[in-house]
């Protein structure tokens, strides 16, 4: 085990932790004794990942050039996007064993938690270097590239429009509710949550058929309600679901949740993956109006949703669910079972999610190191000035460049230091620019040009690096360097 992944693990294990710890306090949190605090907060913010991403290409924008921002930014939806993928595969059908031992709480937590693999990207989670290479020509990867990013613009703008048009289609003839009693049980459910948010009320809007909640900001959320009558019971569990919703920023879970599928539209089980992790959130929703409640309650509470079944819309929580959701639903809410926190779980999964991701990585564009290491420049005006990596020299300079004007190289990014220093080699080089430093590993080649802004850029070897042919070239000094 390299140092790196020591720290990487020591790391994830303190994130997984805090996982952990956090699915324990929330469901302390919406206990109605837990003091003056909050109740029902946001398992995770569901706009981490969007923002580090809007985030990096700010910034990558701003300080480096825009050849540069495509590699990075390309380099990061990979990385994230091809796991995000891969664990949701592996979650589905996972589920149904989840759902029978585990909190409906931890399971909609586990829907969220990649919502942080933007951890995976910081220093201090990488790899020495990735252990499996996917190589493809540049030009299929700019024509997928292009194809991927139509396809993801047309996506999330057709999630963003449909939403706007929903939610002005409900509100256009929306009424503010007036009726004192309505009012009275809203405002009893608003100080049982203790919601610190600016004060909303209900309204009432004749198309739609089930109560729900809509709106992402503060400012623009409302519960809405169907022109229909219901008892002072039934208002009472309907707007503690919408109140629970709001409260865990359920709208902004599902917008995440939205923007993954749209980052991955490609993939079909990505689409199932979504409506799936909508029944969970609004499982867990239904687990905690539960809460500590008698079995008249559930009954009442199941008979709700049976009468009230309906399709969501956009980024709004509803109350009930589509019918091949509700039969699970109600088997939940009347014959509930005691389960455990599932805080180990979520823990556990973070976990191996973390160190797991960094292992693929993704090359393209062949070249040779006559076009990258040299520029196209003649190999005679780069003079060699050390040679790092023991107590070694070089007896044929003129070899050395033959060699590495002959590698096979593609331009690779991620989130890796690129060198075993037991196999390292670094050659510094004095150029008509300035001085280049390269570093050579099994696999890939570092070149750092000490001059000017440049950054340092990697490449993957194909043909993996011929220790045996540098070997000729490059030996131990007979006489030691350092005395």
């Amino acid at each position: 085990m390299t140092r790196e992944v020591l720290i990487k693990g020591i790391c994830a294990l303190i994130f997984s932790g805090e996982f952990a710890w956090g699915v324990i306090f929330y469901r302390n949190s919406d206990d109605k004794r837990n003091g003056s605090r909050q109740r029902y907060l946001p398992y995770v913010s569901g706009l981490v990942l969007p923002m580090c991403m809007l985030a990096l290409l700010i910034c990558s924008l701003i300080f480096t050039d825009v050849e540069t921002t495509v590699q990075v930014t390309q380099a990061f939806c990979f990385g994230v996007f091809l796991h995000i993928c891969l664990y949701y595969i592996l979650l589905m059908p996972a589920l149904p064993f989840l759902r029978r031992h585990i909190s409906a709480r931890a399971c909609a937590v586990l829907w969220m938690i990649p919502n942080y693999l933007y951890l995976t990207q910081m220093v201090f989670m990488r790899l020495p270097e990735p252990y499996w290479v996917i190589e493809a020509p540049f030009m299929l990867v700019q024509i997928l590239s292009a194809v991927w990013l139509i396809g993801f613009l047309a996506v999330f703008g057709w999630k963003i429009c449909s939403h706007l048009v929903f939610r002005g289609r409900i509100l256009r003839d929306a009424l503010v509710v007036t009726d004192a009693a309505v009012l009275a049980i809203w405002h009893q459910e608003m100080e049982a949550a203790r919601l610190r948010k600016p004060k909303i009320g209900p309204v009432v809007s004749p198309n739609i058929r089930v109560p729900l909640s809509v709106g992402l900001f503060q400012h623009s959320i409302r519960v809405v309600l169907p022109e229909r009558n219901y008892t002072f019971e039934e208002l009472a569990l309907i707007f503690r679901h919408e109140l629970i919703h709001i409260g865990r920023e359920d709208s902004w879970n599902k917008f995440f949740l939205v923007f993954c599928t749209a980052m991955c539209w490609f993939n079909p089980l990505m689409w199932a993956a979504m409506k799936r992790s909508s029944e969970d959130l609004e499982l867990s929703c239904d687990e905690t109006v539960l809460l500590d409640s008698g079995d008249d309650a559930r009954r009442q509470y199941a008979d709700l949703l049976l009468r009230t079944a309906g399709e969501e819309q956009g980024f709004t929580t509803c109350l009930s669910a589509s019918a091949d959701a509700l039969r699970y639903r109600l088997k939940s809410v009347i014959a509930a079972k005691k389960k455990r926190s599932g805080a180990l779980t979520v823990g556990l999964v973070f976990f191996l999610l973390c160190m797991s991701s960094g292992y693929v990585a993704f090359a393209c564009g062949e070249s040779t190191g006559a076009e990258v290491i040299y520029r196209s420049a003649p190999s005679e005006q780069y003079v060699l000035r050390n040679v790092e990596g023991g107590d070694l020299i070089c007896t044929d300079e003129i070899a050395l460049h033959r060699y590495l004007s002959a590698l096979r190289m593609e331009h690779i990014e991620g989130n890796y230091s690129f060198v075993q220093e037991e196999t390292a080699l670094s050659l510094m080089f004095e150029t008509p620019e300035g001085p280049l430093a390269v570093t050579l590993s099994d696999r890939f080649i570092k070149l750092f040009p000490l001059y000017g802004k440049a950054n340092a850029k990697y490449y993957y070897l194909p043909d993996g690096t011929d220790w045996d042919a540098l070997s000729e070239c490059i030996v131990e000094s007979p006489e030691p360097r350092y005395q």
